[in-house]
């Protein structure tokens, strides 16, 4: 079990022969969860691991050297316990409605036994640093004492958006559609009221099919008077400590517009080649991860948001253009698309630069016509989308690359 939710914990002492019980606790994590057969998710603390670690201290002395603890329970006790002759702890995990899928699912306690251990105030400090498995879990909330009711997922809590790009905008070029594509998914928690106060995602870079440098940007957006802050990071895969430069903050006036992943070509490459899982006798690479978390200082209506999939969209550093799915406008004051007149995301013949497509798409080979390797892509165009709507359901094998969920 790499994250388990807890419903409740009671710690007893006996102390010159009287009984004291204490059941105010705490971990570093939280999450909106709903339990079995409860139709409304509240807050319960979490406790988040990684699997198939032995946790190592710096102190050659830690009660942690070699054991696979990973995260902390704190419970505040306002007696003398030098005398005590006995002391229990009861912990009761959650029962999670794991129908409801992530992050239910996650917090299924059934998937093994868990160890408990007493450990010392400098070892609970470098585990509440170590934050250990924070980065697979899904949308974890800090216990920071902000509260949010209920969460609302897109394009789900079992699934992500994926964005693919043709980089050479505004020409089509080869049209192979990979030049970058990247999985995201966001979360926006909000009161009773509907209105949002924290807005949370995360994401995989999934492949690389050029030779330009890329910035990719997640537009999010809000009226022009919101307020808040914005915290985001990169990880390399595997990796629980953030890339150089990371974590970011930053201040949000209106619009959240974050360069979720910059200079892409740096840190996402397969040997001394920027393409990347999009070569037939390619490896699967797996690409870095990303996250933000934006707190709004006042909530926000939900119907004040903008739509989802939001604006994904790119930079590319070679051409100066943004590049936006079809019925977004450029934002960036540094790009030519304005000086330009480029600012419609689509050829003369309707084909676009960006798209939206299911999370188990498998992208065009390097080179290879997104046409060829969809077909019926150029019946869908020439429709105007009114045909071949599941056009992305039906590759032409040995022109695509498959890229599976656990590979990201």
């Amino acid at each position: 079990t790499q994250g388990v939710a807890i419903e409740r914990v009671e710690l007893t002492f006996v102390v010159d022969g009287q009984t004291h019980i204490f059941t105010e606790f705490e971990s570093t994590t939280r999450s909106m969860l709903r339990p079995v057969n409860v139709s409304t998710p509240a807050s319960y603390y979490t406790l988040l691991g990684t699997a198939g670690t032995d946790r190592v201290s710096s102190d050659p002395d830690s009660d942690i050297n070699g054991s696979s603890f990973d995260a902390t329970i704190k419970m505040p006790v306002n007696i003398d316990i030098s005398n005590a002759t006995s002391a229990t702890v009861t912990i009761v995990f959650l029962d999670t409605d794991t129908a409801q899928g992530d992050p239910e699912a996650f917090y299924d306690y059934s998937n093994g036994f868990e160890s408990v251990a007493l450990v010392s105030a400098a070892d609970a400090a470098y585990l509440d640093a170590l934050a250990a498995g924070h980065l697979g879990a899904p949308l974890v909330l800090k216990s920071d004492g902000s509260e949010t009711l209920s969460w609302t997922y897109f394009p789900s809590s079992q699934s992500y958006y994926l964005v693919s790009y043709e980089d050479l905008f505004p020409n089509r070029g080869d049209y192979d559609f990979n030049d970058l594509v990247v999985a995201y998914q966001v979360a926006v928690g909000h009161n009773a009221n509907a209105a949002a106060s924290v807005i949370q995602g995360n994401g995989f870079l999934i492949a690389r099919g050029a030779a330009y440098q890329h910035d990719w940007h997640l537009r999010i957006a809000l009226p022009e008077t919101v307020t808040g802050s914005a915290t985001q990071s990169v990880y390399a895969y595997g990796s629980e400590t953030p890339m150089a430069g990371y974590p970011r903050q930053s201040t949000v006036l209106g619009s959240i517009d974050l360069p979720m992943v910059e200079s892409i070509a740096e840190i996402f490459s397969d040997g001394g080649s920027t393409y990347v899982n999009t070569f037939a006798e390619q490896s699967i690479q797996k690409g870095p991860r990303f996250e933000f978390s934006v707190s709004l200082d006042n909530p926000v209506p939900m119907n004040q948001i903008g739509a989802a999939p939001f604006d994904p969209y790119l930079y590319v550093h070679d051409t100066a253009y943004e590049v936006h799915l079809l019925g977004k406008a450029p934002v960036l004051p540094y790009s030519r698309n304005e000086l330009d007149g480029h600012t419609v995301f689509k050829d003369e013949n309707g084909y676009p630069f960006a798209m939206i497509i299911p999370d188990y798409w498998e992208p065009p080979l390097a080179a290879e016509d997104i046409g060829l390797a969809y077909p019926d892509f150029i019946d869908f165009i020439n429709s105007q989308g009114s045909r071949s709507s599941n056009w992305y359901m039906r590759p032409q094998q040995g022109r695509v690359k498959v890229i599976d969920f656990f590979n990201w």
